[in-house]
Order: structure tokens, then C-alpha cells, then sequence
């Protein structure tokens, strides 16, 4: 391992850990829409979950594990979304930038697969115009980042009985998230990797979200890529994690292999939290693995938009799509060029990344990890 910095506190008797064990092993098989897959409410009720707080997202979610797959937009294909929740997990869909048919296929192939949950993530730099093609299509959990929704957004996931979660970054954040009637709060820190949200390293952004969450399950994202590092931060209070560098460096994941070898090999201090990769995104925080533009980029101080060096180079082509510099498109298998001078985002995590397995294969070992075996 690159680096295996974790608490070793145990705060689960061995007993309730090996209930756990027991009660939670799932097959790895997909599902598909005629199979026998469906969640068993009953099983569900009688695990022994590490703390209440775990015990209420899981409920709510039914999911096996307190482990979601972060949306990160690009590399997501349906077989890794399904992948994760066939796990035990949540699986997630980026949907913000796809529209139209592209949009229905995109859930359909996902629900042909899996009978599980799993949720769909817009940003909301842009207004999810699609959210009721979504929820009509019977997407029941919805995921807002970068902002908080409308009242008429709210309404529309209340109408379908859906389920509503809202990412956060501090007190405030929070509170307004609460208000709007979130069902649970997504806690990022800025060691995540991709679009940071967060402006404070995870543990501190916690304490202050879980200083005003009361009874509402909080989850983690930022730079975790292990059952230990999840077991840190549940072990503060947190109901479960989100993983998103991990998952992408998965056989099932769609991202660019080049993109993916980058991740196992780098290490946090490869990563960088830059404003680089925004054009067509303004100021948008994010981090990725340092590379040539970047290099560029910094070399002539940091130029605003319009004075980057290099900006019209095209770097990479997927069929007629071009990808100049500093645009923020991640590596997905599609493209051909120069893979390393994308935005091969990376959160601090990838210090604990040394393999590409199976989806299946890399729950088991996160759970095996959380539960200190």
C-alpha cells in the first residue's frame, strides 16, 4: 500500500462485527429487470449496524452497506452504477450534462440491470430540467451538489415519494439543506477528488455539519479509499461514505485505462487543488493528478481564461468530439490523444488505490477493512 495512516480505536464489540459479517454477504451476480434480486426489507431490519445513525441511512436507502459511489461525470458506466448496488452498495448516475433519449437509456440500462437502489446527482451549476423525466422513469433517490434546489424541484421529488439527499460543506450548509427538507447530507472535504465543493479538510467539515445534522444521517466524501479510512470517520459520527477515485479505478468503471493506471500509481502529493480545468466552468474548484497542462498553466502564473497558454490545443477526440485543453472532461475509454493532459481527477485517497479489481471484489475487501479483519 502507498500509505496506511488509519485509527485502530474499535468502536463495534467483535460480536456485532461478526453479526454483521454474516448478515451482509451478498452475491455478486448482476440483476436484471425478471430476476429474483429485490431488497429484503426484513433482513435489512435485523443487521447489526455499527451505530444508529448508520442503522436510519441504510434503512432509508436499502442498502446493505454504508458504502455510494460518487457521481463522477464521464466515467460512469451502467455496469459499474449497477455493479455497486448489486454489492451492497449505492450506486450513483451523473446525470446533469445528458439529456433526452440519451438520458432515458442511460437509467434504463442501469434498472435492466440491477434491482437495487441507486440515485441520480445533479449539479446544480445548471437547472435540472430533466428531474421529472427521471422520477417519472421511477429514479427514487436524487442527489443535489454545488447548490441547493428550488422549492419546485422539492415539491416534484415529494410528489414522487422520493428520496432526497443534498451535499454540504459546513454548518451553514447544512442547516439550509435541513430546511429545504433533505432527507440526508452528503459532508464533502476538499481531499476529494473531481469538482470540490468543500473548502476545509473532511474531519473539520464534519464536526461542524454534525453540530447541527440532530437526527438526519450525514455521509462522507474526500479522499477515503479504504475500510479504515471509513471507519475513521464513522467512528466521528458520520452514517457512511462515499468513495469516488476508488470506484473509478474499477474494471467496470468506463474511465480511460491510461486514467486509470494514473490513479494506482499516483499519490496524494501528485494531487493538486486547483481552479486549472474550468473552462466552460468558471472558478470551479477541483482536484486531479498534476500534469502537463497544468505544469503550463502554472509555469505562466496561473493565467485567468483567455490567457492560458495552449488553450485552443486539441488534446484529445472521442468520434467527433473534441477535448481542448482545460476543459474539464474526464478520460473515459472513448477518447484518443493525450490522456495524461485531461483532468484526470483524483481525490487524496488514491494513496490507498494499488489495484483495479472487480467491483464486487473491492466491497468485500472496504467491508473486510471496516470491520478490521
Amino acid at each position: 500500500m502507498k500509505s496506511k495512516n488509519f485509527s485502530r480505536r474499535d468502536f463495534i464489540q467483535k460480536g456485532t462485527l461478526a453479526s454483521i459479517a454474516a448478515s451482509t454477504k451478498i452475491g455478486s451476480s448482476f440483476g436484471q429487470a425478471n430476476s429474483s434480486l429485490f431488497v429484503d426489507e426484513n433482513a435489512l431490519n435485523k443487521i447489526n449496524y455499527p451505530s444508529s445513525a448508520t442503522k436510519k441511512l441504510t434503512a432509508l436507502l436499502k442498502i446493505k452497506y454504508p458504502i455510494i459511489q460518487a457521481p463522477t461525470g464521464g466515467v460512469v458506466s451502467s455496469e459499474l452504477t449497477a455493479a455497486v448496488s448489486n454489492s451492497g452498495g449505492l450506486g450513483a448516475i451523473p446525470v446533469t450534462w445528458t439529456k433526452g433519449d440519451a438520458l432515458i437509456k442511460k437509467i434504463k440500462d442501469v434498472q435492466f440491470r440491477t434491482n437495487f437502489p441507486f440515485f441520480c446527482n445533479y449539479v446544480l451549476d445548471m437547472e435540472p430540467k430533466t428531474l421529472g423525466i427521471i422520477l417519472k422513469a421511477g429514479v427514487k433517490i436524487i442527489q443535489f451538489s454545488w447548490g441547493m434546489p428550488k422549492e419546485k424541484e422539492i415539491k416534484l421529488i415529494k410528489s414522487y415519494d422520493a428520496i432526497m439527499g443534498i451535499q454540504v460543506c459546513d454548518a451553514s450548509s447544512a442547516k439550509m439543506a435541513i430546511k429545504l427538507g433533505a432527507d440526508y447530507l452528503v459532508c464533502q472535504g476538499m481531499e476529494a477528488g473531481g469538482h470540490v465543493q468543500g473548502s476545509r479538510p473532511l474531519a473539520k467539515a464534519l464536526e461542524r455539519v454534525l453540530q447541527v445534522s440532530g437526527d438526519i444521517p450525514v455521509v462522507v466524501s474526500g479522499g477515503i479509499a479504504t475500510g479504515h479510512k471509513m471507519r475513521e470517520y464513522m467512528q466521528m459520527g458520520a452514517a457512511g461514505v462515499i468513495m469516488g477515485s476508488r470506484f473509478v479505478a474499477t474494471l467496470e468503471s468506463s474511465a480511460h485505462q491510461d486514467y486509470k493506471d494514473s490513479l494506482v500509481k499516483a499519490t496524494a502529493d501528485d494531487t493538486v487543488y486547483t481552479v486549472c480545468m474550468s473552462k466552460n466552468w468558471p472558478n470551479a474548484t477541483h482536484r486531479i493528478i498534476r500534469n502537463t497542462t497544468f505544469d503550463m498553466w502554472e509555469e505562466a502564473g496561473n493565467p485567468p481564461e483567455g490567457q492560458k497558454p495552449g488553450e485552443d490545443d486539441i488534446i484529445a477526440i472521442a468520434s467527433d468530439f473534441k477535448v481542448k485543453r482545460y476543459e474539464p472532461n474526464a478520460p473515459n475509454k472513448n477518447y484518443k490523444g493525450d490522456i495524461e493532459a485531461m483532468a484526470n481527477y483524483a481525490g487524496e485517497g488514491v494513496d490507498d488505490i494499488d489495484d483495479i479489481p472487480t467491483v464486487t471484489e473491492l466491497i468485500e475487501r472496504i467491508w473486510k477493512e471496516f470491520l478490521n479483519k
